[in-house]
């Protein structure tokens, strides 16, 4: 029959302090103890054992024969301990299940797709689905419960006034010319030059739903056509030809604009930016795999969204 007994935790830490600071008074220092609590737990620890460990001088602490083999075991366990701890808390904590998110083009590249990656990373066991669409699309999936969660612009006003909604930052908007387009090198640039010009946004064609157009009409731009596309590569495309300009969101622009053939320029003021903001059903308790996602937006959206949009404003 194996026999019992009792060892604290605290007494085994402690014994492993004294070694380690090289007396009584610098472990107690190190464990926040007072010398008198020290020695007490050395001592209980020598009496559950049996045998002396530590020999104590005035000068020095010394490890009897005793005291040197228990020493390495006394590690492991303590070792062996705070690996069990910190793989009940892992498994504490493991999130599990499904959230979909929702995004618009230009954004879910820039900023969700690796930031999905990472959530994916910290938390293997949650699938994450991207869904998306134009504000007013993400906004009746949120409603209908299509959606936990949806990243989508402000100044498409809310139809569902029961959504809450939190600020997250303003994306800058970003004009797309041809390479010899007076526009590419105009210095201050003169939006006045978009007058009588083909100016492509992107948006739904059918739905009614165009980017920029209210910003265009109150500059006082007159284009000689607005073209509404739903694809900004398309729109890149059309530009490179020499079809006409553009004016899409920087995320977008980052992804679908690339080539010698097309200059990017920022535009001026604030009328320039728009708000995005994190949308989520009013009254839906939070999910652990929400809050998650969530924090982890807020933790890395700064960095993933450096150089393309103001953080914060």
């Amino acid at each position: 029959m194996i026999e019992r007994l009792d060892l604290q935790l605290s007494w085994l830490t402690t014994f492993v302090a004294v070694v380690d600071h090289d007396g009584f008074t610098a472990a107690g220092r190190a464990l926040g103890r007072s010398q008198p609590r020290v020695s007490a737990h050395v001592a209980a620890l020598e009496q559950a054992l049996g045998a002396t460990l530590l020999i104590r001088t005035n000068r020095e602490i010394t490890l009897t024969a005793v005291g040197a083999r228990f020493l390495p075991k006394a590690r492991a366990a303590l070792a062996e301990i705070q690996a069990g701890v910190e793989e009940v808390r892992t498994l504490r904590t493991k999130l599990k299940g499904r959230i979909t998110v929702g995004g618009y083009p230009g954004l879910s590249a820039v900023l969700l797709a690796p930031l999905m990656q990472q959530f994916r990373r910290v938390h293997p066991g949650v699938t994450v689905v991207l869904r998306e669409g134009d504000p007013l699309q993400l906004e009746e999936a949120m409603v209908h419960g299509e959606v936990d969660i949806a990243l989508r612009t402000s100044d498409v006003p809310q139809v569902h006034h029961n959504v809450p909604s939190a600020h997250l930052f303003h994306e800058k908007i970003v004009l797309v010319v041809p390479k010899r387009h007076p526009l590419a090198t105009a210095s201050p640039l003169d939006l006045g030059l978009l007058s009588d010009e083909t100016v492509m946004v992107t948006g739904d064609p059918d739905g009614g739903w165009a980017d920029y157009r209210d910003r265009l009409d109150r500059i006082g731009a007159d284009p000689a056509e607005i073209m509404v596309i739903a694809q900004a590569t398309t729109i890149s495309a059309l530009v490179a030809a020499g079809l006409g300009v553009a004016i899409l969101g920087a995320f977008a622009a980052q992804v679908a604009v690339f080539g010698d053939d097309v200059v990017t320029r920022a535009l001026p003021g604030p009328l320039w930016q728009r708000e995005i903001r994190l949308y989520r059903k009013a009254g839906r308790l939070a999910t652990q795999q929400v809050d998650a996602f969530v924090e982890l937006l807020h933790q890395e959206a700064p960095s993933l969204t450096a150089g393309t949009a103001v953080w914060p404003l």
